[in-house]
């Protein structure tokens, strides 16, 4: 097994740098997440009052699929790093 090579050190504007990367980052995964959780209720309820149904099923059923779609997306986008 090797053993991982030290980072040299960073100055303090690098520093800064790599944090504001990593933030941006983040959020943007966040971002990707809520937004397609929105997608599904918004799509689910127009679905829905399009049919007339009384129970929001396909709100419910879109925004879990759109969810379940962003978490693999995001697992993979994960793994990349």
């Amino acid at each position: 097994m090797q053993k991982p090579t030290p980072k040299p050190d960073q100055s303090p504007e690098e520093k800064r740098k790599s944090a504001i990367k990593a933030t941006a980052k983040y959020s943007g995964l966040v971002a990707q997440l809520l937004g397609a959780c929105l997608a599904g209720v918004f799509i689910g309820r127009w679905l829905d009052a399009k049919m007339q149904l009384e129970r929001p099923l396909w709100a419910v059923f879109l925004t879990v699929l759109f969810m379940i779609g962003a978490m693999v997306s995001l697992y993979r986008q994960l793994l990349r790093d």
